[in-house]
């Protein structure tokens, strides 16, 4: 089944460990894969509907650095929200997995998360499922695919990113894996999602990309935090 991935190199250098393949029976690795993708899946899923549900609460940093100060119509925070800050969330979760686990089961965690939301959405949108508080609801059919879509797809980047990056400095995986999924997912998103609507995208592509980055870089605090309560298996680098 999964097998995380070692970094050839752990953190002492020169040392190279192969984790060892798991000998429980087949389901019993089956069940064990499934409890480790459950808990990052599920917070996954929950932080995707907070940052729906925060979408109506601006976001006022930008104001009057991107925008005039005197001008409260151009002001960023008309339209960005903490619902696109919460975004970068999900990738703290992807790095912590890959940190943990491997890439692997990060890329599994990427489907397994993306699917369980998706479904979730798909139920609202169909009627089947009512999210308390009310308010919360399901966004348009062409918002959340292009949204699952860039999402699934930048993940992966910063999954690939991650483990290509780890045993070096702490915070070099976490950063440039976050960065790529932000640099990745954002334009993918705002293309797709807007292209040929007549809205001024392009423009709120830019600010939004500059909040996901800073927000990539802020939540290396947490991710810091988080080290030592979720160390590396053997075999796999990272401080």
């Amino acid at each position: 089944m999964l097998q995380g991935r070692a970094n050839r190199m752990t953190g002492e250098p020169g040392i190279v460990v192969s984790p060892a393949r798991s000998s429980a029976p087949f389901f019993a690795r089956i069940a064990q894969n499934i409890s480790i993708l459950t808990v990052p899946s599920i917070a996954t899923a929950v932080t995707l509907i907070i940052a729906w549900q925060w979408r109506e609460q601006p976001f006022p940093l930008f104001d009057g650095v991107l925008g005039p100060a005197n001008s409260p119509g151009l002001h960023p925070s008309n339209w960005l929200s903490w619902g696109h800050a919460a975004v970068p969330v999900v990738f703290l979760i992807t790095n912590l997995v890959n940190r943990r686990f491997g890439e692997d089961y990060a890329l599994a965690h990427v489907l397994v998360s993306s699917a369980f939301a998706a479904a979730v959405t798909l139920a609202v949108m169909a009627g089947y499922v009512s999210l308390s508080p009310p308010y919360v609801q399901a966004p348009p059919l062409r918002l959340a695919s292009s949204f699952f879509m860039a999402l699934v797809l930048g993940q992966l980047a910063g999954v690939y990113v991650f483990d290509r990056t780890r045993g070096v400095a702490w915070w070099n995986a976490p950063a440039y894996g976050a960065l790529t999924s932000s640099f990745v997912a954002m334009p993918l998103f705002y293309c797709v999602a807007y292209i040929g609507t007549g809205w001024d995208w392009v423009h709120h592509l830019s600010i939004d990309l500059g909040l996901k980055v800073l927000a990539s870089f802020a939540l290396l605090i947490p991710y810091f935090l988080l080290r030592r309560i979720v160390p590396p298996r053997p075999g796999l680098g990272g401080f």
